[in-house]
């Protein structure tokens, strides 16, 4: 019942990403097939040389729309963003679905350019499901992607342990036990050589934010470096719905406009800016506890160099002291002649 309900909530979402606002894309194209499958994808080209952010929806794994995102394109556009969202299998088989995924960014690589996207900076943004197929990808052995196709990682409310999952009440057919413990992200235990980003809502489901915060967990004994962040005041849906102001789209704006290329081992964002002041409180902000390593010598401080000392010549007493002679006293007037 609970996912029956994710999935009608992510249908709404959709719907609501879909509804409102004038298009400022440059270009949008529209199912767009990248398999043998005809599997299809949607492009909003917004700048030719600007960054993309390939977003991977959400709808446990099943109940999810491309054509329902265009309010995200339409936000990512304003700021000179493309958008690349695939429409990947329905069948919730795992790993199939992912194949989807793989073979999506691939033919995204080649072909973008015969969209007018010349650009080759990629951000992987998930949601939910999304953001499961969106790690998976970087580190099932089944997936030929690498952190080297990518500038940047965001996880939104994501899925990381099945097996968890089914336990909880999930029952599906298609996840056998030790194909969850394979398909789990919390299970890899593999570095990840992007900045990566891990949020979720606080009034998410419990089993979101359970996953979540088991997730940070086995990431520490890895020493993964991450950030993460808790989009106050909103729960599984909302905290897209209210991505203009609730700071989320600013994360994904923030990675994409700002990481550099290239892999890089040390986050780009500073979520205390990224939340407004009087929406988030001070709680609401969390950060993984920085991995442990050696300490590296402190840097010596180069100090100002010190004036040259004066110089004081030396006095050389003599060895003989001569007595001082009393002045001698002026010569007596001459006595006046006196005359007869």
């Amino acid at each position: 019942m609970l996912f029956r309900r994710m999935a009608l909530q992510a249908l709404l979402l959709a719907l609501a990403f879909s509804s409102t606002g004038r298009i400022h894309a440059q270009e949008i194209f529209k199912d767009i097939p990248f398999d043998v499958e005809a599997h299809k994808l949607d492009i909003y080209r917004a700048n030719p040389t600007g960054p993309t952010v390939f977003y991977i929806p959400g709808g446990n794994w099943s109940k999810h729309d491309k054509n329902l995102y265009t309010k995200l394109g339409v936000a990512l556009a304003g700021y000179g963003i493309n958008l690349v969202i695939p429409q990947y299998g329905e069948e919730q088989k795992y790993p199939d679905n992912l194949i989807d995924i793989v073979e999506a960014v691939r033919w995204s690589k080649v072909n973008l350019p015969n969209y007018g996207v010349t650009s080759t900076q990629f951000h992987l943004v998930g949601h939910s499901a999304g953001a499961h197929l969106a790690y998976m990808s970087l580190t099932d052995k089944r997936s030929s992607l690498t952190e080297a196709d990518f500038q940047s990682l965001t996880l939104i409310s994501g899925l990381y342990d099945i097996n968890f999952l089914v336990r909880y009440g999930n029952k599906w057919k298609n996840w056998a036990p030790l194909q969850g413990w394979h398909g789990s992200p919390i299970h890899t235990k593999r570095l990840i050589g992007l900045p990566m980003t891990v949020i979720w809502a606080e009034n998410d489901y419990d089993i979101v934010k359970r996953q979540a915060k088991h997730f940070l967990h086995a990431n520490t004994k890895i020493c993964q470096p991450l950030s993460t962040l808790v989009i106050p005041c909103d729960d599984h849906v909302t905290v897209l719905l209210n991505a203009e102001t609730n700071g989320l789209l600013r994360v994904i704006t923030d990675r994409a406009l700002s990481a550099p290329m290239g892999a890089v081992l040390t986050p780009a964002v500073t979520l205390e800016t990224v939340v407004p002041i009087e929406v988030a409180p001070a709680s609401a902000v969390q950060e993984t506890p920085a991995p442990a390593q050696i300490p590296a010598p402190p840097v010596p401080i180069a100090e100002s160099p010190k004036p040259p000392a004066l110089k004081v010549p030396e006095v050389v007493a003599p060895s003989v002291v001569s007595p001082v002679s009393p002045p001698t006293p002026p010569p007596a007037p001459p006595l006046p002649v006196v005359k007869p």
